[in-house]
């Protein structure tokens, strides 16, 4: 068996008020399980997730990596409330 994310929105929060090289994002993905019976791909969906991501890049192409992730629906029952938290607990990103 093996999990299946299927990105189904992105968006990018705070643009023109982080710092160069940070990018507040919003990810909402489909996981599914996926395994072979008989032959066939057999895939359920299972959930939908939602978090919103802090990353830098690294300064390489296309590569970064992620300084803190923030689910919706566990600790933050929406995007505004962890969006709020990211201010506060990632103010050293934004631009002064």
């Amino acid at each position: 068996m093996m999990v299946v994310e299927n990105l189904l929105d992105v968006k990018k929060y705070f643009a023109g008020e982080v710092k160069e090289n940070f990018v507040v994002q919003y990810e909402k993905m489909l996981k599914s399980s996926a395994c072979y019976q008989a032959g066939d791909l057999h895939e359920t969906e299972d959930e939908t997730a939602e978090c919103i991501k802090v990353l830098r890049s690294t300064g390489e192409a296309s590569s970064v990596t992620r300084i803190s992730e923030y689910p919706i629906g566990a600790e933050f029952t929406c995007v505004d409330e962890a969006l709020a938290r990211i201010r506060e607990a990632h103010s050293d990103i934004f631009k002064r």
